[in-house]
């Protein structure tokens, strides 16, 4: 017993012991239910080396104490023998039993007096009790442990109850008559199963939201309510009527370790609540105390069942403390409009300091105390329910709050940008109308000079006084730059007109080779340093159909990029064969490459390669290739490795030609 137990009972025997030898006994007179408080006598057999014969001998039978109220001794090893006398001066015609609990005890052996020598062993009935015991042979119909009696009318006779038990050191004993027996064991029955059915469709109410909405808390909540239900099914007896074959092999492992998975999940639960105003103080002691509840879970099967209650205890009563500042702190700060979270942790803090102090033996035992906690319980699982109902109101009104202004601002983005748009458009329109002024004012402007100057051109190579021929091959070398220079101009001009996608093809019929032997020989003339070969079987009669200008202009845009894109002096190939109904022309240059994962990108409007900012151009070269082949039913691709970069068009055949 602890210290103050101890005094007080000094002081209770002291003011008592001249009075009585023994505790009052029970006289069963009225039809009611006799609660043994007051009447019960106690030995502690701290060995447990006392067997029920010496417990009936002298000395040991003179060395029992009367207790005031119910035994309550806290955690302890020894083994504690009870006893008490009755005596029934009215018959019952249902019989009379003796009721104890609390229903987690471990083992109860009850001896009644059935004949009239209280001191021989063989005069009394023995019955094994007790949640290690299994219920066939202990014949457990309810959640208390229950013995019949089956006392002589007017007859005095001695009861004796040995508990041994790993659990807390208690011991609740009352007789009833039958019929009260069985009536406030189905009440007890249907009270615990409607909490627990409580417990298990609110748990299954949180599990759904989270798997719907995704959100920690609620998932916690519905974890937290899933072990409490276990928890509970086990502590209050019910799980020995659910399972009579092995409740007795699982009830301490469902009692002890389901606190520790309960103490998990409401560390998760509270630490996920409160993130938003927890310091880092605080978030640093739930990460300790959910270590804590892990290692307890973990370790329960194999800790003594004492050790893990009072580290259970203490662990709720920090955890519990922690969580009603924190719900006081948001209150303070505005984050929560209601008081639900509030009572309900500090309606939860009082349940592990009442069940702390009665464990330890400091705070009676008696029906009140526990069936007090499971009210707290109860009260607190429903004050939590509303706060996160009101929690999900208002995190939805806040939701649709955010949905509105967020619509509303989307509206006036896109009212906004519409006007922008618009803007943009018209600036682009004008820029374009600007653009093709420009475009038609070159043409016609560069055309006059050339032309004056081709004019005069002619005229001197009708001079008849030219001996040596050095005049027209002067004259010869200066149209064929002329020439030259117009096919730059217009092919640059064309490129300012084709990159508002809306040009026109102007199809003819011609023989590729012809024009790719020319475009090479005007390119011979652009370069002369450069080694520029072609390569081509047998294509004469074969005959593309298509705009001969255009596809021009991508042979000699493909030569161009070869030639920028390549050391000074390295040659550059062209082949042009046929394979079935296409003509394939591939250009080949010996430059550093491009990388894999720009090859299709070359071919976008306005990209240029990174790192190649030294060579002048504006991306618009190879669009326009793709452009113009694509127009003609073609393909084009390009592949590169460190040797070089080969351009490939492939253009169908025309077979009518």
């Amino acid at each position: 017993m602890n210290l103050l137990q101890k005094l007080f009972w000094i002081l209770w025997f002291w003011q008592f012991s001249g009075a009585m030898a023994h505790a009052e006994p029970v006289s069963l007179d009225e039809y009611r239910a006799y609660p043994l408080a007051g009447h019960l006598e106690v030995f502690e057999d701290t060995q447990a080396s006392v067997d029920f014969a010496q417990i009936l001998t002298s000395p040991i039978n003179q060395s029992f104490k009367i207790i005031p109220g119910f035994f309550n001794e806290g955690f302890g090893r020894q083994v504690v023998w009870f006893r008490f006398q009755v005596i029934k001066t009215r018959p019952f015609s249902s019989g009379t039993y003796l009721a104890l609990g609390p229903p987690v005890l471990d083992y109860v052996t009850v001896y009644v007096q059935t004949s009239d020598d209280p001191k021989n062993p063989d005069s009394y009935k023995k019955y094994n009790l007790g949640d290690h015991i299994s219920v066939s042979d202990s014949q457990r119909f309810q959640p208390e442990f229950v013995a019949p009696l089956n006392l002589p009318d007017g007859l005095p006779r001695w009861v004796y109850i040995r508990l041994q038990t790993s659990s807390n050191l208690a011991l609740l004993a009352s007789i009833k008559p039958g019929d009260i027996l069985a009536k406030s064991g189905n009440k007890i029955i249907i009270l615990q199963v409607a909490m627990l059915s409580v417990f298990l469709i609110v748990a299954t109410i949180g599990l759904l939201f989270y798997s719907r909405i995704r959100q920690n808390l609620y998932g916690f909540f519905g974890l937290y309510l899933f072990f409490l239900f276990n928890n509970r099914i086990a502590a209050t007896g019910i799980l020995p009527l659910i399972f009579p074959s092995f409740a007795h092999r699982i009830n301490d492992v469902m009692v002890n370790q389901n606190a520790c998975g309960t103490w998990i999940f409401l560390v998760l639960f509270g630490f996920s609540l409160f993130k938003p105003v927890s310091s880092q103080l605080q978030r640093q002691l739930f990460r300790v105390l959910l270590a804590v509840a892990c290692l307890m879970f973990v370790l329960s099967p194999f800790l003594p069942v004492a050790f893990i209650s009072r580290a259970n205890y203490l662990n709720g009563i920090v955890l519990f403390s922690l969580l009603a500042w924190l719900s006081f702190k948001s209150l303070r700060m505005g984050l929560m409009s209601h008081w639900f979270f509030c009572m309900a942790f500090v309606l939860l803090l009082f349940i592990p300091i009442m069940e702390f102090l009665r464990l330890t033996g400091i705070l009676p035992i008696s029906p009140f105390t526990i069936n007090v906690v499971q009210l707290l319980t109860f009260g607190h699982i429903v004050l939590l329910t509303l706060g996160l109902a009101e929690k999900l109101r208002i995190d939805q009104s806040n939701a649709l709050s955010a949905e509105r202004n967020a619509k509303q601002n989307a509206e006036a983005m896109a009212v906004e940008m519409t006007f922008e748009l618009r803007q943009k458009q018209q600036d682009l329109e004008q820029t374009l109308e600007r653009q093709s002024r420009f475009v038609s004012m070159v043409s016609h402007e560069y055309r006059t000079p050339l032309t004056i100057i081709r004019t005069n051109l002619d005229l001197l190579s009708k001079k008849k006084h030219d001996p040596d021929g050095t005049l027209a091959f002067a004259v010869n070398k200066m149209k064929r730059a002329i020439s030259r220079l117009v096919e730059v101009l217009e092919i640059n001009l064309d490129k300012a007109k084709f990159t508002d996608d809306s040009f026109r093809l102007r199809l003819e019929k011609f023989a590729l080779a012809d024009s790719v032997e020319e475009v090479i020989h005007q390119a011979k003339e652009f370069w002369p340093e450069r080694p520029l070969s072609l390569s081509q079987d047998d294509m004469a009669e074969i005959i593309v159909l298509g705009d001969q200008k255009l596809l021009k202009t991508v042979i000699l845009n493909l030569l161009d990029n070869a030639v920028k894109y390549s050391p000074e002096r390295t040659a550059v190939e062209v082949n042009l064969y046929r394979q079935g109904n296409e003509c394939v022309l591939s250009v080949t240059d010996h430059g550093l490459g491009i990388a894999h994962e720009e090859c299709e990108r070359v071919f976008e409007k306005n990209y240029r390669i990174p790192g190649n900012n030294h060579v002048a151009g504006s991306g618009i070269g190879l669009y326009l290739v793709a452009r113009i082949v694509q127009e003609h039913q073609g393909s084009v691709s390009i592949r590169s490795d460190n040797n070089g970069t080969t351009a490939t068009i492939r253009l169908p055949i025309d077979q009518a030609g």
